[in-house]
């Protein structure tokens, strides 16, 4: 960024690699999570949950294929950085969070550095995916930015505000 650009700082310009996972994750995503809208539209009870995922210095493309379940989709979104996406069928909330949890916790047991995690589950199609993508990838690149690494943060259409923090792998 030059010294002498005008920007106000309330701008809500985000990083070119930022808006580039945006893209890449709804692109890559856009064919999985119609099909999982149809059902939801068309099957009661059907829920998912997605988890948008990332640590540094460990390959999870080796990890994340042995962690998942047979029904659970994986996504690798940029293999430079290491992120990855991982959409639970049949997977409420609480499932999810259970999951994420395991995951943070082997990242760490393997040695994971920073680890960087958003939960988002969806049970009804009132918000298109393409709002619960950006809202994802909205809150990673804030948690990113803060540098609060080793936590699991959930985001919700029915929550007002920040995300919670739902698990927190502290280094000792």
């Amino acid at each position: 960024m030059f010294t002498n650009e005008k920007r106000d700082t309330h701008d809500i310009s985000f990083p070119e690699e930022e808006v580039k996972l945006a893209k890449t994750m709804v692109d890559e995503l856009q064919t999985t999570m119609e099909f999982f809208y149809y059902l939801m539209n068309h099957r009661d009870k059907s829920s998912l949950t997605i988890i948008l995922l990332s640590a540094d210095n460990m390959k999870l493309e080796h990890l994340l294929p042995k962690w998942k379940r047979k029904t659970d989709i994986l996504f690798e979104l940029d293999k430079v950085n290491n992120v990855y996406v991982v959409v639970c069928q049949s997977t409420d909330r609480e499932g999810g969070k259970q999951f994420a949890e395991i995951l943070m916790s082997n990242m760490k047991m393997h040695g994971a550095g920073a680890s960087y995690c958003v939960v988002s589950d969806s049970n009804k199609t009132t918000f298109t995916f393409q709002d619960v993508i950006f809202k994802m990838v909205e809150k990673y690149v804030s948690i990113k930015e803060k540098k609060q690494a080793n936590k699991v943060f959930f985001t919700s259409f029915d929550q007002a505000g920040d995300a919670d923090i739902i698990y927190h792998t502290a280094r000792s």
